[in-house]
């Protein structure tokens, strides 16, 4: 039945049919059995085709490249076989940009022909709700921060203008108040400028890696640190050579290269059999797809302290801002990975960051 084609014979049934569907607030398409559709109603050429009709363009023509072959069809043979089917997808303007949508797909059969009614709800403005719930979340995250902050900042801002007041009224006879002044002035340096690296952390640039060339980064960077360090490499792997990983690569080695500075300087402490140990193995649950764990041979960390380990400028350790942990796990859920810590009084600290593979349903890569 061609709805915006009507013969003489059609009645006004069907008259009334096409007023009912052009006045339903949500975009419909009817598909013939060969998946092709044969009516849209104003709503879905607004969100899809404001400039032409989408009358004879094949269903999967409205997915991006990618999802044609697998999901478009996978979405109608599910409808066939429960009925209906309904879920989010991403369908594609015919300008070329992405449209959010909430589909749902009903088939009808009389006898050998078989028809499927599709609508059609563009969802972009939820999505963009929930990503701003997010990012508020992390707004407070940085608020809270600020406290932190302007007390880091202040007792060097203190020490310098009390050590200066009192050069002021000498005559240089203590240097060692200039080397307090300097010190104090490369610590604010320092620290600031890792604020600014963790408050301007740039968005991800996701794409899929190979778990080798992930681990080829992780270790080639890895030799580099403990070599600086004067600790001791050891690398073991358990993994599968076809997992793949999605990730930012540049913020993944940055997270990590923070995880290995934080355990050669924990080696350090006990310096007799210094050696940090990389495992790289599969994760056994989607998403997720690789683990890699970072293990030192330090003194660990007291169960006491263990919760605060992630708190900016949280340290144990003399001359240290205490932000590495705090900078891995800001990268960590920016890329959509996890990080777990476990240590042993005296017997050295573990960090296990996990990171996720294909994200996409089995329905987009799995033809049924």
């Amino acid at each position: 039945m061609d709805i915006n084609e009507p013969t003489t014979h059609q009645c006004h049934g069907d008259k009334f049919l096409k007023f009912v569907l052009e006045a339903v607030n949500s975009g419909i398409l009817i598909l013939n059995r060969e998946q092709v559709i044969v009516f849209s109603n104003s709503k879905a050429r607004k969100l899809i085709s404001p400039q032409n009709s989408l009358v004879g363009l094949p269903f999967k023509e409205l997915f991006p490249e990618e999802d044609r072959e697998i999901l478009a069809t996978n979405l109608i043979k599910m409808a066939e076989k429960n009925g209906e089917f309904e879920g989010d997808v991403m369908l594609m303007r015919r300008d070329g940009q992405g449209l959010i949508s909430r589909i749902s797909i009903a088939g009808w059969k009389d006898g050998r022909e078989r028809t499927f009614v599709i609508t059609i709800s563009d969802i972009s403005r939820l999505k963009d709700i929930e990503r701003l719930l997010k990012s508020s979340d992390r707004m407070i995250y940085l608020g809270q921060m600020l406290d932190d902050i302007s007390h880091q900042i202040r007792n060097p801002v203190l020490a310098i203008g009390g050590f200066a007041r009192r050069l002021m009224t000498t005559r240089l006879e203590r240097p060692e108040y200039v080397k307090v002044i300097m010190e104090e002035a490369r610590r604010l340096e320092l620290l600031l400028e890792v604020l600014t690296r963790f408050i301007q952390l740039p968005r991800p640039s996701f794409a899929l890696y190979k778990a080798q060339v992930i681990i080829d980064m992780i270790a080639e960077l890895a030799k580099e640190i403990c070599s600086e360090h004067e600790v001791s490499l050891r690398l073991s792997t358990l993994y599968d050579s076809r997992v793949e990983v999605v990730t930012d690569i540049t913020l993944l080695k940055k997270a990590v290269e923070a995880v290995l500075i934080n355990g050669c300087e924990a080696c350090l402490e006990d310096s007799n059999q210094a050696f940090v140990r990389i495992c790289f193995e599969q994760a056994g649950e989607r998403p997720w797809s690789l683990k890699v764990s970072v293990e030192d041979s330090g003194q660990g960390i007291r169960p006491p302290l263990m919760e605060r380990i992630f708190h900016p400028f949280f340290t144990t350790k003399t001359g240290h801002l205490g932000m590495g942990l705090t900078f891995t796990k800001r990268i960590m859920e920016e890329i959509g990975g996890r990080i777990h810590v476990e240590s042993s009084l005296g017997k050295g600290t573990k960090v296990t960051l996990t990171l996720p593979g294909d994200r996409r349903k089995p329905i987009r890569t799995t033809p049924l």
